[in-house]
């Protein structure tokens, strides 16, 4: 009701205008009776934020096709607003158009009438230059990215995106949303954007927008997705180089940001008779009950996204105690089958006299004397076998040292050694040098 009082109030504004502008138009049988454009505070901000432009429109013929065109220009823009109809003789069009600011300046208004039939304009009116307030948000574009500062695959990753186009809204002009930068099709407006199965990689995701009137709007989002890092952990062992039945265990230890409740885990063991065992989702096991000799030792943990990491060690179990339970020696198998062992340090001579030293000059004498038979008899060797065709003599093998460190014999008849730290070494009677042993 507001709105119609208005109208009507400038309608009889425009009145005292009619007679010149009828005067211009004798010629033609569309006839502006009067028109006017008045800025107009909407909100009551105390800001002139829209012009209305009115016109009052009749034909001398029976009917008329009439196009009405408004144009509204701030200098970086103009748009233009139709409004066409059927005019009836001795009916009065009132033609209402009101343009709502998109920015803030100076909008210069022209008023254009249209003979639809004849496509002729037969009217073009300079309606003034209105200083506005913008009422009309132009088109917005905005993306939020919600995530930890730095992403992994898999990790929680989303793009909020918001867009909104007041002017095309009021003005129905919607445009279309495009995007770039994504791995995959997503929506026009899909929002969030779920970014956490994306591959890895650098992404600058850029939205674009335009709507029917020429605006425009561009929003842009860099972010970087990183591989997921591979279990990071050691083994830790208690119980290094004791004999069967005595405590023993294998516990994993997890290093920098590894979870184990999240990993998958996979013992794979190989005992002496190279047997494989496989045990699943132990973070520590248990190797109390081993059978003496080397077991080699895989443990493998997967990631949830897949990736794996695996540590392999070597843990050695001797032979058990003469008084251990019945348990562990039906655990250690067959006692023919066990490495034989050395003392290493723990090593201590037995006299063979009453005491070491009498013992020690006993041997000197004695070995004086054996020295010389020994010396005839190999001479007595060299004469009459001679050497062999590849030049090497027949030696009987000599065990080799272990220098201090605890040592066995497996079925083999090759001889091991074990370091402190769990490192495992063999005997290369080729090279005479003790090897380590790598799996």
């Amino acid at each position: 009701m507001r709105t119609r009082i208005l109208t009507l109030f400038m309608v009889a504004m425009m009145l005292p205008m009619m007679a010149t502008v009828v005067t211009a138009q004798d010629e033609s049988y569309i006839v502006v009776n009067g028109s006017g454009a008045f800025a107009l505070d909407e909100n009551n901000d105390g800001d002139l934020d829209l012009v209305r432009v009115i016109a009052s429109i009749i034909t001398t013929a029976p009917t008329a096709g009439v196009g009405v065109e408004v144009i509204a220009d701030n200098g970086d823009m103009a748009i233009s607003f139709w409004n066409n109809t059927t005019v009836v003789y001795e009916d009065s069009f009132i033609a209402n158009t009101t343009v709502k600011a998109w920015e803030d300046g100076e909008y210069q208004i022209t008023l254009r009438v249209w003979d639809l039939e004849s496509g002729l304009m037969i009217h073009d009116e300079d309606l003034g230059i209105h200083e506005l307030m913008a009422s009309l948000t132009p088109p917005q574009l905005s993306m939020d990215l919600e995530s930890e500062e730095w992403i992994f695959t898999g990790d929680t990753c989303l793009i909020h995106r918001v867009s909104t186009d007041l002017v095309g809204e009021y003005y129905d002009v919607m445009g279309l949303v495009s995007i770039q930068g994504v791995p995959w099709l997503v929506g026009e407006y899909e929002s969030p954007l779920d970014c956490s199965r994306w591959p890895a990689g650098d992404y600058t995701v850029t939205e674009h927008y335009r709507n029917g009137l020429g605006m425009t709007a561009t929003e842009s989002i860099s972010f970087e997705i990183h591989v997921h890092p591979p279990p990071a952990f050691i083994v830790n062992q208690t119980g290094l180089s004791t004999e069967a039945g005595t405590p023993c265990n294998l516990e994993i230890a997890a290093t920098e940001d590894t979870l184990l409740p999240e990993m998958a885990i996979m013992w794979e063991v190989a005992d002496p008779a190279q047997e494989l065992i496989s045990y699943d989702d132990l973070e520590i096991l248990d190797c109390t009950m081993w059978s003496p000799g080397v077991h080699k030792v895989r443990v493998t943990l997967t990631s949830p996204q897949g990736r794996q990491t695996t540590v392999a060690l070597n843990v050695v179990r001797l032979p058990p105690t003469p008084d251990a339970s019945l348990d562990v020696l039906n655990a250690s198998g067959d006692s023919e089958r066990w490495p034989a062992t050395s003392q290493g340090d723990e090593y201590a001579p037995t006299p063979l006299v009453m005491s070491l030293s009498a013992t020690i000059a006993l041997v000197g004498s004695g070995g004086f004397i054996f020295a010389i038979i020994l010396g005839l008899l190999v001479a007595n060797m060299m004469n009459s076998e001679g050497k062999k065709e590849e030049g090497t003599w027949d030696s009987a093998p000599v065990a080799p040292d272990s220098e201090g460190l605890p040592s066995f014999v497996d079925e083999s008849g090759v001889h091991w050694r074990q370091h402190p730290e769990g490192g495992v070494d063999w005997w290369d009677t080729s090279e005479n040098q003790w090897i380590s042993y790598q799996q």
